[in-house]
């Protein structure tokens, strides 16, 4: 199999429109470790030029509020692909409830000698619904969507991002037990950093040839 720069992303780049119409773009950066993913500062371009814009969100996935993907295709002047954060959570359930499947029949065939073989972690992979509310669903799972000293302008941004981080650390914490069990791996040892067939789906954005 081929493979290009569109395999390896250097994380996602989450993008905002604030009240005063600034263009707000945020990165979560993705990279192979086993650290939690950390974010980066987030850019306010109150007047942003497309190379501005192509500088920051190229080679990035790109996931945003409508308001957000909208602001960046205005400056672009075309359309973009963005990613959909609801098909990156399915994929993530798809891939644990198949890991499972493979534990439990990999336990049943020798019960006996298995009965004490370590279930793999219960993990809590949160409901993207149409409302899109990030801060809600993050606070459904007891994390704090922003500080409370963030100002207005910031905050959908800085809760899409955490929601972005929360499941991309949840993915890397499967990945983990995928790769360090040999029954699970199948010989396959390197830690995916996205699930495969949702970033064949949404590869990272590239800017198009003048």
């Amino acid at each position: 199999m081929t493979v290009t720069w569109k395999d390896f992303p250097l994380g996602i780049a989450v993008v905002d429109e604030s009240k005063d119409g600034s263009l707000l773009i945020h990165h979560v950066p993705i990279r192979d470790t086993k650290k939690e993913t950390r974010l980066s500062g987030i850019w306010k371009l109150t007047d942003p030029t497309s190379r501005e814009v192509n500088d920051r969100v190229a080679h990035w996935i790109i996931i945003g509020t409508r308001d957000g993907v909208e602001r960046t295709e205005r400056v672009l002047g075309h359309p973009i692909q963005s990613a959909n954060l609801s098909e990156f959570v399915e994929a993530c359930e798809d891939a644990n409830e198949a890991l499972n499947d493979v534990w439990h029949e990999y336990q049943n065939e020798e019960p006996r000698k298995r009965v004490h073989l370590t279930p793999l972690a219960a993990r809590s992979w949160p409901a993207i619904g149409e409302d899109g509310d990030a801060a809600r669903i993050l606070r459904r799972v007891g994390l704090i969507p922003y500080p409370q000293s963030a100002p207005t302008e910031m905050r959908d941004i800085l809760a899409l991002a955490n929601l972005v981080k929360y499941v991309v650390d949840t993915w890397h914490g499967l990945e983990t037990d995928r790769v360090s069990r040999t029954y699970l791996n199948q010989g396959d040892t390197q830690r995916r950093l996205y699930p495969k067939d949702w970033l064949a789906k949404f590869p990272p954005y590239w800017p198009k040839a003048s």
